[in-house]
């Protein structure tokens, strides 16, 4: 049975997905300005013919179809799962290129030989563009400035998000919705996408100018500061050293700490705040009344069970560590081996759970939990004699349901709806990926393996271990594919393969 039953507009799938491979041929484009700065010459071949060919090759995928239409919400996912993919494969080639050219010329870095072999600069671009954090870079040795950059640019912008960014660059306003929406957005501040998007990247360069500008006020050198201003704001998580925020001063900790709740934060509640003064929606929130006390008491909880196994840290490393986990960031202030068990699976319930909704960060979202919660609470209500009445609607009898569903019938059915849809999808994809995983670790690191792919799927970063150079291709490909469907939230990924199906079957 085929469930599934649509035409699929190929064409505007094609010339939506060409114009989003502008912004990787812009992103090398910009990135060969940093390779003449630090007269890195070898660098401006690869970032040269990255940037020609993805020129080149969006600008025919985007005009060759002369009669693409506007993409419904089906074909939206489909574009934005498609892009991610391919934007991602595109990524991985300076680190691959550059390595080898290094390599060759004589310069003696591990970090080199590392991103010399494909799956590992593939994996690294995974991770960059999706704003995940987790990072083949984890040994010493010379490592260029352009690459270092295209590190943190594409966390910059993966945070941001591709189809935003095009967004706010170009009008689309017809078929933006759909295409916005299939990025795992929904919150709208202007009466039109465009400039919803507009404020979006306007407030996210707002964020990274008061990270650099403080980040470099408290002690850290400029470079330092413009990488970590994009990669905070963008709950990414890429340092510069493979020693992370270990080696910087309690004040840029702290600074760091702050910066990654602000990029936890919807820019709804940003735009309320800077373009309608209303200072009280950063409490009035319900999902960031919760964000605050998530980061604060789970700060707490979290050293208190590391003393209550005998671990004795610092207080700025159990609340860095929570707060890094819960806001999906991915910095790190010491070995997460050191912490005890019940405080790692404590992290791994932060990770899965995220940052607030039309936010950067990753995970299921504060807002649905709310959901999942209320949803419970409903139905504990309904079924006592008191509140029957009252929360038993009527409805009308919904024609042609599919086979033993129940959709909903209300706005507020629809989002408990989907709560509890993406929820299953996520834990039963989590547990599947563990479930894999598992084959790859040693005996007593289940935990840590739950841990690294809670880790990957929440688009964190924190690292407990498994992921390294040495880890088996297939097991990279698993976290690769956690991360992709992790940033689109499932649902365009899953539209994807239930595309593959129509193609075979559109001429019958």
């Amino acid at each position: 049975m085929l469930f599934f039953k649509q035409k699929i507009n190929w064409q505007a799938i094609v010339g939506q997905v060409g114009l989003l491979f502008h912004v990787p041929a812009t992103m090398a484009a910009a990135t060969l300005i940093i390779g003449l700065i630090y007269h890195e010459w070898f660098s401006l071949l690869p970032f040269g013919a990255l940037t020609l060919f993805s020129l080149v090759v969006g600008q025919l995928m985007y005009r060759l179809p002369h009669r693409a239409k506007a993409a419904h919400l089906w074909e939206a996912m489909i574009i934005a799962g498609i892009s991610w993919l391919l934007c991602s494969f595109l990524a991985a080639i300076p680190f691959y290129w550059i390595s080898h050219i290094c390599l060759k010329s004589g310069v003696d870095s591990e970090v080199l030989k590392v991103f010399s072999v494909p799956i590992n600069a593939l994996f690294e671009a995974f991770s960059g563009f999706t704003s995940t954090g987790l990072t083949m870079m984890q040994q010493e040795g010379p490592f260029p400035y352009v690459l270092q950059w295209w590190r943190s640019f594409l966390q910059w912008i993966g945070g941001l998000g591709l189809i935003v960014l095009i967004l706010a660059l170009t009008h689309l306003n017809k078929q933006g919705f759909e295409l916005y929406y299939a990025e795992a957005r929904s919150e709208k501040m202007t009466k039109n996408i465009e400039g919803t998007a507009h404020w979006i990247l306007g407030i996210y360069l707002i964020f990274t100018c008061i990270g650099l500008i403080l980040f470099f006020a408290s002690g850290m050198s400029l470079w330092d500061a413009i990488n970590h201003a994009m990669t905070v704001i963008a709950t990414g998580g890429f340092t510069l050293t493979k020693n992370n925020f270990q080696g910087y001063s309690l004040t840029i900790q702290v600074i760091a700490i702050f910066m990654m709740i602000i990029g936890a934060m919807s820019f709804a509640v940003h735009y309320r705040v800077i373009r309608e003064k209303e200072f009280g929606i950063l409490w009035k929130s319900m999902q960031h009344r919760l964000l605050y006390f998530f980061a604060i008491g789970g700060g707490f909880l979290v050293l208190f069970l590391n003393i209550w196994n005998g671990i004795y840290i610092h207080w700025i490393h159990p609340f860095f560590e929570w707060i890094s986990a819960l806001t999906t960031c991915g910095y790190s202030t010491m070995k997460l081996s050191l912490f005890s068990p019940m405080a790692k699976l404590f992290l791994i319930m932060g990770m899965f759970v995220g940052g607030a909704t039309g936010s950067t960060a990753g995970g299921l979202k504060i807002k649905r939990l709310i959901y999942l919660v209320s949803g419970v609470l409903l139905r504990l209500l309904s079924i006592t004699p008191k509140k029957e009445k009252a929360i038993t609607k009527k409805r009308d009898k919904i024609i042609e349901e599919p086979p033993g569903v129940v959709l909903p019938a209300t706005e507020k059915s629809e989002r408990l709806v989907t709560a509890e849809v993406l929820f299953t999808l996520w834990a039963s994809t989590l547990f599947l990926a563990w479930f894999l995983i598992l084959h790859y670790v040693p005996k007593g690191r289940a935990l840590d393996a739950l841990f690294e792919v809670t880790s990957a799927m929440s688009n964190v970063g924190l690292s407990s271990g498994i992921v390294s150079p040495d880890l088996p291709t297939f097991a990279k490909v698993i976290f690769m594919f956690l991360m992709w469907v992790g940033r689109l939230e499932i649902i365009p990924a899953l539209v994807l393969v239930l595309t593959i199906p129509m193609i075979f079957k559109r001429d019958r």
